[in-house]
């Protein structure tokens, strides 16, 4: 029974490596990583930890010149070399006016965030890429730190709340009943 168990386990944990090896061959992506694209620009966002990183590969010709996306409690944002930034409480924007610095056909650039513990959470938001020929291709549904859903607070605070009456409840039950909980 127990050599069973064991070679049911390192059957699973096998196709599992297998299954990560077939993705990121077809793919060339790393768990925590997801591929936006469209024809004007493809965004590769990858989350390890606390930091999202975009990849923004640039498939056409006229050069990206901006960058901006949904952000949340984020901080330590990190540009490609040669653009300016600017962190609003909503939005991360990064551009540049230099076109040695632009993101040329066929290239790709790198945006970084650190995101804070702060009520940030994995969810879907803007992105826009603006083109020195004044076009704006914009992703709807790109993966972002968002803001935790009140929801899931007040959610939160109501089981706590059910557990503490539950507690008090059987502690009363059992000196009623002479120190035995018996049902």
């Amino acid at each position: 029974m127990q050599k069973k168990l064991m070679y049911a386990i390192i059957a699973v944990n096998l196709a599992m490596v297998v299954n990560v090896f077939a993705v990121l061959q077809n793919k060339n992506l790393l768990p925590g990583s997801a591929e936006f694209k469209n024809d004007d620009v493809h965004i590769i966002v990858n989350i390890q930890s606390s930091v999202y990183t975009y990849k923004v590969t640039n498939p056409g010709n006229s050069p990206i010149v901006k960058f901006e996306i949904n952000q949340h409690a984020a901080y330590n944002f990190l540009t490609p070399k040669g653009w300016e930034k600017e962190e609003a409480s909503d939005i991360f924007r990064a551009w540049t006016d230099d076109p040695e610095n632009a993101i040329e056909g066929k290239k790709a650039a790198e945006f970084s965030m650190r995101v804070g513990s702060s009520g940030a959470v994995l969810g879907l938001g803007t992105a826009k890429v603006y083109f020195k020929s004044g076009k704006i291709s914009t992703f709807d549904s790109l993966w972002v730190p968002a803001p935790e859903p009140k929801s899931h607070i007040i959610l939160v605070a109501v089981l706590i709340l059910a557990v503490m009456l539950l507690h008090t409840a059987l502690i009363v039950y059992k000196k009623r009943r002479g120190g035995k909980l018996t049902v």
